[in-house]
């Protein structure tokens, strides 16, 4: 047994030597972490209109079959927050509060001398993640960046519009009120934008940015009958242009 106990403790000591002494490892609140910004800003948001008419399965409702989305823009707040670990690289997360729309179908046919009928009113909120690329470095006032990254797309507040209603229960298509669903969606993203800053040494800036975001959600009109329940079914392309205008604040980690 001593053999072994002797080859242990040859093979400790060569180990420990080739250690290097503790006190040579870095201290983490010496690493250079980069700098890190906050955001607050507002954001006005186009959103695309090229989605489906609301259609049943099998049999089609010609007053509806035709008809186009009409969407309305809006304006709502944002915040992010950015970490720049490099001089030319970054990561961005950012949060786009609840936009308000008012949808309409045009192209309708069900109501002599109408051409539109109100289809539901809904909010959104998106959540997107960016790696963000800085063409110029640190120095320089204005800093345009541009990104990529991924958006989650929450549809929420939704109620069906009392026109519609109205018009399925008159066509006798329903008994009763009807509901309208959107869901959510996953999708990518993409931005370009600028950072200004007031002064190589002051932490206040204030930043513009362009976003798209893919977001798609399908669409259903829920709504009793006679014989039980029956459904519309549309394609909603939200896929919004935004532009995004705020202040920040910079400091190094």
């Amino acid at each position: 047994m001593k053999p072994m106990r002797t080859v242990a403790a040859l093979c400790m000591v060569f180990f420990i030597s080739l250690s290097p002494p503790l006190s040579a490892q870095p201290d983490w609140r010496d690493v250079d972490w980069g700098e890190f910004i906050v955001r607050i800003g507002g954001s006005y948001l186009h959103p695309d209109e090229d989605s489906t008419s609301p259609k049943f399965r099998v049999l089609q409702h010609w007053d509806l079959y035709n008809t186009r989305w009409e969407v309305d823009s809006d304006i709502t707040w944002n915040i992010s927050g950015v970490w720049r670990p490099d001089e030319h690289w970054g990561a961005e997360l950012i949060h786009i509060n609840g936009a308000r729309y008012n949808t309409e179908l045009s192209g309708f046919t069900g109501i002599p001398g109408r051409t539109a009928i109100g289809l539901g009113y809904f909010q959104a909120t998106s959540t997107s993640a960016f790696a963000n690329w800085y063409p110029l470095g640190a120095d320089c006032l204005g800093r345009p960046y541009a990104g990529l990254g991924v958006t989650y797309t929450d549809f929420h507040d939704i109620q069906l519009n009392p026109e519609l209603n109205a018009f399925l229960r008159n066509t006798d298509l329903a008994t009763g009120n009807g509901k309208l669903s959107l869901g959510y969606s996953w999708g990518w993203a993409a931005q370009v934008g600028v950072d200004f800053s007031f002064g190589r040494n002051h932490s206040w800036l204030v930043n513009a940015a362009v976003l798209y975001f893919q977001s798609d959600s399908d669409v259903t009109i829920s709504f009793p009958t006679r014989l039980g329940h029956d459904r519309l079914y549309a394609d909603f392309d939200y896929d919004p242009w935004t532009l995004n205008l705020g202040i920040g604040y910079r400091f190094d980690l």
